[in-house]
């Protein structure tokens, strides 16, 4: 099970490098079933704000709408706790709220793996980062 961080929509989405390019197989492999994976609504906000922030507002309903039809990828909830466990992780660990966030949704649904290009994550040792 993968959990997908903001930055590997964005990369599939917007970059043309290498790394976009292996954002895309990466995705390609979750929508043809040969991979399962997860993400939750802040990722989904994260998205939305880098669309804003780029001008690319007009991609909004295509990146949201394509995220929820992607086979065998789901979008988590967040229960009420989860900002408490994010502090601890951001003691813990020294991160960022929003990655603090993601790390505790993680936690909470029992996910070791996380898609994605920042680095703070390696700080975490029971997580598992997959690079594009």
């Amino acid at each position: 099970m993968l959990y997908l961080d903001a930055n590997f929509f964005i990369f599939a989405l917007l970059d043309n490098t290498g790394k976009g390019q292996r954002a895309r197989e990466i995705f390609r492999g979750i929508a043809g079933g040969r991979e399962e994976a997860v993400t939750s609504p802040l990722t989904l906000d994260e998205l939305m704000w880098v669309l804003i922030r780029g001008d690319r507002r007009q991609l909004f309903r295509t990146a949201i709408e394509g995220v929820y039809a992607t086979p065998s990828l789901e979008i988590l909830t967040v229960s009420s706790i989860i900002p408490m466990t994010a502090l601890d992780m951001m003691e813990e660990y020294d991160l960022k709220p929003r990655d603090a966030f993601h790390a505790a949704i993680m936690k909470e649904n029992r996910i070791t793996n996380i898609v994605t290009d920042d680095a703070d994550f390696d700080r975490v040792k029971w997580i598992d980062r997959i690079t594009f």
